[in-house]
């Protein structure tokens, strides 16, 4: 059975009897009934809920919004999270080829109605994660999207072809077509050799010497969470990161999907690792320490120690470093893989197809190779 929940359904609604459909229902919650802004300042979208037999998923729907995070946004994605990752990661003398071409597909991209789009299984965190789902199933969900949201791009976020092989295979088989979005870094036990496990036992070695230790976070260290993430995500990579609230933070201590925890010295807070737990993955869309802190510090691997601290506990989760410091990953194991969202264009009008067909084939080919290439 495949139904969709509007908000105005949603008050109504009683989910599926299981741990999963009950947190995704209680996560969409405030976004439906306070609106998303409340809880990401620069996420402006209609929140539904997918049930899919007794699997519910969130759902994002948007018209344009080109001024959404990219967590929404198709269009801040692609063209202008770009623009300033170019200047981030400094690809020297091409980007005065592709800023120009960039402000030409900017052009293009709003006049295909680029963020016209609803995302499926859409969390509003920088990596979604993925519970089981059947090829039927996934062709019932598709079928009964275009029909819910005709004129509407189908998109799905954050599948790799290492943890979302399957997926992927059965959304591409089904129409779906796939465009590169980022670089991902994935540590997995057997690829962590001894340099690497020397590294670790090093940020091991320097979390003891500073008497570091997790706390579970709790309402009291909101403030501080919100300052920790900021500084990093916000002020130190760019505002077109989700720009979470203190309710935001407030709700997800609450919600079954996410373990939040201190990074404490003594009785000071000095970092955040908040990780987002759902099916068989792990990833940590809530990340940062204080500003004022020094490389002595040693926060930034400390704090990093979360997925091969859940490797020794021998926690069966697929651990999903995220995006960036592509050196710091890769010398601790991690191995890079190249994220994509898979796109179902081919019920739209003939412009938006040709255009859809012609832009997944420049990214592909161009600037997946580049990336691949610079190593990001």
């Amino acid at each position: 059975m495949i139904r969709f929940i509007s908000p105005q359904q949603y008050a109504t609604y009683t989910p599926p009897d299981n741990p999963q459909a009950r947190a995704v229902y209680q996560y969409v919650k405030p976004f439906i009934e306070k609106g998303s802004r409340a809880l990401i300042h620069n996420v402006d979208t209609e929140v539904w809920l997918a049930q899919i037999d007794d699997i519910l998923l969130p759902v994002t729907k948007n018209t344009a919004q080109y001024e959404n995070s990219y967590v929404c946004s198709l269009y801040t994605h692609y063209i202008s999270y770009c623009k300033e990752e170019m200047n981030i990661v400094g690809i020297g003398g091409l980007k005065y080829l592709f800023a120009p071409l960039l402000g030409l597909l900017g052009w293009m991209a709003k006049r295909a109605q680029m963020n016209k789009v609803v995302i499926l299984n859409n969390f509003m965190l920088s990596t979604n994660l993925y519970v089981p789902i059947s090829k039927m199933q996934y062709q019932e969900l598709m079928w009964a999207a275009q029909k819910q949201f005709p004129g509407f791009l189908i998109a799905f976020r954050s599948l790799n072809e290492d943890y979302n092989a399957t997926a992927l295979a059965d959304l591409i088989s089904l129409g779906g077509h796939k465009i590169a979005s980022r670089r991902v870094y994935l540590l997995k036990p057997e690829n962590i050799r001894s340099c690497a496990k020397k590294l670790l036992r090093k940020d091991e070695n320097a979390k003891q010497a500073k008497n570091y230790c997790w706390v579970s976070a709790s309402l009291a260290d909101v403030p501080d969470i919100n300052q920790f993430y900021e500084a990093l995500y916000l002020k130190k990579y760019s505002r077109l990161n989700p720009q979470f609230t203190q309710l935001f933070y407030r709700h997800i201590l609450q919600n079954a999907l996410f373990r939040v925890r201190m990074l404490r010295q003594g009785a000071k807070n000095r970092g955040v690792c908040g990780l987002f737990v759902h099916g068989c993955g792990a990833t940590a869309p809530i990340f940062g320490y204080a500003s004022n802190s020094t490389t002595q510090d040693a926060l930034y691997r400390v704090l990093s120690l979360w997925g091969w601290e859940m490797i020794q506990d021998k926690e069966p989760l697929n651990i999903n470093f995220s995006s960036g410091v592509s050196l710091f990953k890769r010398a601790r194991g991690a191995v890079g893989r190249t994220e994509y969202t898979v796109l179902f264009y081919n019920h739209l009008s003939i412009g938006r197809r040709w255009f859809w067909k012609w832009f997944t084939g420049f990214i592909n080919r161009v600037a997946l190779p580049i990336m691949i290439w610079k190593r990001y």
